[in-house]
């Protein structure tokens, strides 16, 4: 019996109340995002035993009736894994079409798709389509349910009770639940939100991850602007990333969510630093790291890594005691005279910092809209 039994199976499902194995592989399932075999009108009974997992997958035009017989099929069917197949316990989760749980979705990677349209039950269409559930469903129209309203009944058979006979209902067909629509969202103005945002101390911004469950990583661009060399951040798509599941661990997560349609836009990832290790070290064998032996770009780097901000006025020698000193930001900005700077360094920070400086602008100008941007 354990041979009949694998890893991922596909039952659907007769009217009748039998199960059929279908003789379809996951990536068949898998390809053009699960369109080939999942259809609106049938209920299928899915078994992924690596995660534990029995999904009955109901189509939004799929009749009532199939989707009780899939409760009772995917039950028999966790006990009958177990007890013959010798597989794990399987949860039996329950998915409706158009609202179908991340689960689900992340289970066999597909992607989000707008649900048919539904059928009302007294459409012709519908009728042709559930033809034998709707036959059987009538024939029971006319049937009488004995109901035991009584006390349990006994072995010798001398206690009489009454009988009640009662007429059975018409089965009535729930609305499917309608399909929520997302918002479509902006990636870029997404990442522009959440960047803006300030690093918490000891941590740096390592993913991002927006609302199509895309992974977003770090990109650094370089560019000589007046000689100097200038370092932006961008944010872009990873192509490659491991097989999951992957645990977090030394990171903080942070949502970013949308309160009118009540969906997340996205999830920043945030990496703990062990700076705390360096400075442990630093205090215990009273040895200082040789910050002179490092580049400009690679101090700028770790400061802002650490979340302290560098003045491009600064030299090496200068950052060096930014970092030894450890001063706060709110020192950082009092220290900037921004007119004693020069229209170099002033187009420079503006550019660094996406301040939109018009090349008619003079000093006192520039001067002008880096303080605002400041504010």
């Amino acid at each position: 019996m354990a041979k009949t039994y694998e890893n991922f199976m596909i039952f659907g499902l007769e009217s009748t109340g039998e199960k059929i194995k279908l003789n379809i592989s996951e990536d068949e399932f898998r390809a053009n995002n699960g369109q080939n075999v999942l259809d609106s009108h049938q209920v299928l009974v899915i078994v992924k035993e690596d995660l534990r997992r029995i999904y009955i997958w109901k189509g939004v035009n799929s009749h009532v009736r199939k989707k009780f017989i899939a409760s009772r099929i995917a039950a028999e069917l966790q006990n009958d894994l177990v007890v013959n197949g010798h597989f794990h316990r399987c949860k039996i989760i329950s998915v409706d079409q158009g609202d179908e749980p991340v689960d689900f979705m992340r289970a066999f990677s597909l992607k989000a798709t707008n649900a048919p349209e539904v059928l009302e039950r007294d459409s012709i269409e519908f009728k042709q389509l559930h033809k034998p559930s709707l036959n059987e469903s009538a024939e029971t129209n006319d049937k009488k349910v004995h109901g035991w309203k009584g006390p349990p009944p006994t072995l010798n058979g001398k206690f009489k009770s009454s009988v009640i006979t009662e007429k059975l209902g018409k089965t009535i067909s729930p609305k499917p639940k309608k399909s929520i629509k997302l918002p479509k969202l902006d990636n870029k103005s997404v990442i522009e939100k959440i960047v803006k945002n300030r690093v918490p101390a000891d941590f740096k911004r390592q993913n991002l991850i927006l609302g199509s469950f895309q992974i977003y990583g770090a990109v650094v661009k370089k560019a000589k602007v007046f000689g100097e060399e200038v370092e932006e951040t961008g944010w872009e798509p990873v192509i490659s990333i491991p097989e999951g599941p992957i645990e977090l661990t030394n990171r903080t997560v942070r949502l970013y969510t949308n309160s009118n349609s009540g969906t997340i836009e996205g999830i920043e990832i945030l990496q703990k630093l062990e700076t705390h290790k360096i400075k442990g070290k630093i205090s215990e064998e009273k040895k200082e790291i040789d910050y002179n032996s490092w580049t400009v770009s690679k101090l700028k780097l770790y400061c802002k890594e650490i979340n302290i901000q560098v003045p491009p006025t600064y030299r090496k020698s200068q950052i060096i005691s930014l970092i030894l000193d450890g001063p706060p930001q709110e020192k950082v900005e009092q220290w900037l005279d921004y007119s004693k700077w020069t229209v170099k360094q002033l187009k420079g920070y503006c550019q660094e910092n996406d301040i939109k400086a018009l090349s008619s602008y003079r000093k006192a100008d520039l001067v002008k809209l880096v303080k605002d941007h400041k504010k």
